[in-house]
């Protein structure tokens, strides 16, 4: 990571797939832990800037993501060595997760959780889940629907577990013969889920379905609306959001507020069904805190807390003008400057680059 340097201190504790603490909150860095942060291909970690920035708090827990990823894990190894699916460890955590994000009121899409290339599929599904979950809750499914909803929508990408390694990681544009390969992981997921006496059939159409599309354009069985179950167009939007707000080998992660535009376009193209893309879009955060944003006035602000029923209008600390020369970090509170606006989101290696350039000014 190449914006770490020896005396920043962890805002936030770096976690393993098990929940155990690797370094906590509020350590400072060394020369080794950054060696040792580069060597685990962490990518992202969080940093006490000391610019009272609102923390970033997820739907759930770090926790609770960490026990149902590592879960995840072990089921998708199970089903490779015995060609059988157990979900014995993913059931509690579900549980935990649908009562959080029930007791949760306010909570809200801000930043989707880091995620690392090695575990991307695991970490990606059950981010997925989450969100899935969420949007049924506001739809106000009942207990059984969303543990029906959340156990398929956390493995709809089980089938891929048959997939080619290299075909599933491959940075650039897959060919027709990889993307007819790749295809078949919705009917794989179909037929190992549903040979499973703990999992509900409908949670095994949402393997099947989650890559079709409401206007006929999808994929295995080119289904249009009416035939898709209502659990798989869910997960599809939920699927699409987190795709895009996460690093790829191709690209960046866009932000919040870029993955939105896009799935704008496919609601209005025909491809996701728009009543579950605008509820959403009520959901998410335009400009979580830590989001570094060039304001029409060409200054470079820094967001420190969202602004409640402004979605577009954060409260921001100012960093750099126009010319990159450095601000002190004059407050700014969005709501109350009608004429300036935000012009550009920065993707996430920029404004650490940015960041990092404003303490470095700051320090010295």
């Amino acid at each position: 990571m190449r914006n770490l340097m020896p005396g920043m201190k962890l805002g936030k504790s770096i976690t393993d797939e098990r929940a155990r603490v690797l370094l906590a909150s509020g350590q400072e860095l060394t020369e080794y832990y950054i060696q040792r942060i580069n060597e685990l291909g962490i990518d992202h970690v969080y940093i006490d800037d000391g610019m009272d920035i609102d923390p970033i708090i997820g739907l759930v827990s770090d926790e609770r993501i960490s026990r149902a990823t590592q879960g995840l894990k072990d089921s998708y190894e199970q089903s490779l060595k015995t060609g059988k699916l157990q979900v014995g460890k993913l059931r509690p955590q579900l549980d935990h997760i649908i009562n959080e994000l029930r007791t949760n009121h306010k909570a809200m899409i801000g930043m989707c959780g880091l995620k690392n290339f090695d575990n991307y599929t695991y970490q990606h599904s059950v981010q997925v889940s989450v969100i899935t979950i969420l949007i049924a809750i506001k739809l106000g499914y009942d207990n059984k629907k969303l543990m029906e909803i959340g156990l398929g929508a956390m493995l709809h990408d089980i089938g891929k577990i048959s997939s080619p390694y290299e075909i599933v990681n491959k940075p650039g544009r897959l060919t027709e013969e990889e993307m007819s390969e790749i295809k078949k992981h919705t009917w794989d997921g179909f037929n190992l889920i549903r040979r499973s006496e703990q999992i509900p059939l409908l949670s095994a159409h949402i393997a099947l379905q989650h890559h079709e599309r409401v206007d006929g354009s999808g994929y295995p069985r080119v289904l249009n609306k009416p035939e898709i179950h209502e659990y798989a167009m869910i997960t599809a939007v939920a699927d699409v959001f987190d795709a895009l707000v996460s690093d790829r080998p191709y690209r960046p992660a866009f932000s919040n507020s870029e993955a939105l535009e896009i799935l704008e376009q496919e609601k209005h193209d025909g491809h996701l069904a728009p009543e579950f893309v605008d509820l959403l879009k009520e959901q998410v955060t335009l400009y979580p805190p830590s989001t570094v944003l060039k304001l029409s006035s060409g200054d470079i602000a820094v967001v420190i807390h969202d602004n409640h029923g402004q979605p577009r209008q954060p409260a921001v600390k100012l960093l750099f003008n126009e010319n990159r020369e450095f601000l002190a970090g004059q407050l700014l509170d969005l709501s109350m400057s009608p004429n300036i606006t935000v012009e550009r989101v920065f993707n996430l290696n920029d404004s650490e680059e940015i960041i990092s350039n404003y303490l470095n000014y700051s320090i010295t």
